[in-house]
């Protein structure tokens, strides 16, 4: 089939925790003309922060995200110690869900550690799709999904 000839020598490859933004756009642009071959289209990937400030306006709760192909990737939420237990993380966790549906997404999803109370998107209708244990030492990492529309009805975000 060929491809015997394109076998790789291990010593020929570069290792690097640093990479270049050249090589990065060489190997993005590579896999997005694969995807492309493929019928999948590239997405409109936008970023999403909602922010609590107090009086002074210092953050003291937030959430980060991304939407993309109808679905919310939430990446980050946090609420200060002194602020916690009044709600405002299932606040926050709404306020992304509704603006995610504005923005044509039909489902969320989000990975969390085993100290970071998993228990806590339990209760906001997620449920879990993978545990990973041992990462890091003696936790588990969990990922959790939700569905917030219906999937026929959500547009390229």
């Amino acid at each position: 089939d060929g491809r015997s000839e394109h076998v790789a020598d291990m010593t020929d490859f570069e290792i690097t925790d640093t990479i270049s933004s050249h090589d990065m756009t060489a190997i993005e642009t590579a896999v997005n003309a694969y995807k492309s071959g493929q019928g999948f289209l590239p997405g409109d990937e936008r970023d999403l922060a909602i922010l609590k400030r107090d009086a002074g306006g210092r953050i003291v709760a937030g959430l980060t995200g991304k939407t993309n192909w109808n679905w919310l990737r939430i990446t980050l939420l946090w609420v200060e110690p002194a602020y916690q237990r009044q709600g405002l993380g299932r606040q926050l966790m709404q306020a992304a869900e509704e603006e995610a549906i504005n923005r044509g997404c039909h489902s969320a999803y989000l990975y969390t550690l085993s100290f970071q109370s998993p228990e806590f998107y339990e209760r906001l209708g997620y449920r879990q799709f993978v545990a990973m244990h041992d990462l890091p030492n003696d936790h588990q990492r969990f990922g959790f999904m939700k569905q917030l529309a219906d999937p026929g009805k959500g547009s390229k975000t």
